[in-house]
């Protein structure tokens, strides 16, 4: 099981009883996002995350990594990323939210950049291919001019042949 799949069942098991439906709009994002988040198929933002854990009160590092406690019992000592202070600016993650979340970006720079490197593949694999189609369809319409040379040749010696008798 990958990691993606993992949180997606972390994510499951802190929703509990509650409606897909619900526990997104709780979270302010669409059923499908969510759906698609348990399933592992996508892997929701830093935002989601926090809203996760601020909302179930699980620890960030159990939902992040299935490590430690799952219930947050610690106090919160400050802002949290996506915290917003007195005059509205965002607040800086410190701390383990911090390191969480450098850790989180570090692994969605690893999927970019494998993600990347599949494009690059397929994208060199396309053009092969589209060269090979483009190299066989000169080589039929050349068989068939060729073959149509020699149909008319056939057609003309048979000709003259009826004539002989």
């Amino acid at each position: 099981m990958d990691a993606m799949q993992d949180l997606g069942e972390r994510i499951r098991r802190v929703r509990g009883y509650t409606s897909q439906e619900a526990f997104a709009r709780q979270l302010g994002i669409s059923k499908g996002a969510l759906g698609c988040y348990e399933r592992g198929v996508n892997c929701p933002n830093v935002e989601v995350i926090l809203n996760i854990s601020r909302l179930c009160h699980v620890s960030l590092e159990w939902l992040m990594t299935g490590k430690g406690e799952m219930a947050d019992t610690r106090v919160p000592e400050g802002p949290v990323a996506g915290d917003h202070g007195a005059d509205g600016a965002a607040q800086p993650a410190g701390g383990e939210t911090g390191e969480l979340l450098r850790r989180h970006c570090a692994w969605l720079q690893q999927r970019l950049d494998a993600m990347e490197e599949e494009r690059r593949d397929l994208s060199r694999e396309n053009r092969f291919l589209w060269q090979r189609t483009a190299d066989l369809g000169e080589r039929l319409a050349r068989l068939e001019q060729a073959g149509g040379e020699e149909d008319g040749a056939a057609a003309q010696e048979g000709a003259a042949s009826s004539r002989k008798m």
